[in-house]
Order: C-alpha cells, then structure tokens, then sequence
C-alpha cells in the first residue's frame, strides 16, 4: 500500500470506501465539491423545482399566491391613484 499524501486526512483501502460510499447514498449525503457558479446553480434550482412532490409544490404555492395577491393589490391602488390624479 502506497503511503497517504501529505495534505489528505486519511486514506482509504478500496472496501472502507465502498462502505463509505455505500453510507453516504443510504443517508443522502453528498460532499461539496466546489462552489457552483451561476448558470450551474439556475439548472440545479429548475432541475430541483421539477421534481418536487405535489404536497412540496402546495406548501411552496399557497404562500406565494397570498405573496402575488398582495403585491398586485398594492400595484393596482398605486395605478388607480395615478389615473386619478392624472
């Protein structure tokens, strides 16, 4: 076995990391790998948004049908006093 590299923290023989491996699919975990940029970060958020269950879509729409409710409300009273001053 070839000795660790001087910047790793530990190395693995090839069955601890199938294991590892094999643990952190079972618990969903994933590591960082680098900080996505933007145009990665919009596919990741659309690819997310499309796969959402229908009870994760209701509890993301209702608050934000009362969100759009209330800022239309308020860009129609601001259009009505302008037509009314006008």
């Amino acid at each position: 076995m070839q000795p660790c590299p001087e910047d790793y923290v530990r190395c693995y023989t090839p069955e601890e990391w199938d294991d590892l491996q094999f643990l952190l699919d079972e618990n969903d975990i994933t590591y960082d790998v680098g900080p996505m940029g933007d145009v990665e970060s919009a596919i990741h958020f659309t690819w997310e948004l499309l796969f959402l269950s229908p009870w994760e879509l209701a509890y993301i729409s209702i608050p934000m049908t009362v969100i759009a409710f209330y800022v239309l409300t308020i860009y129609s009273a601001f259009k009505y006093i302008q037509r009314k001053f006008r």
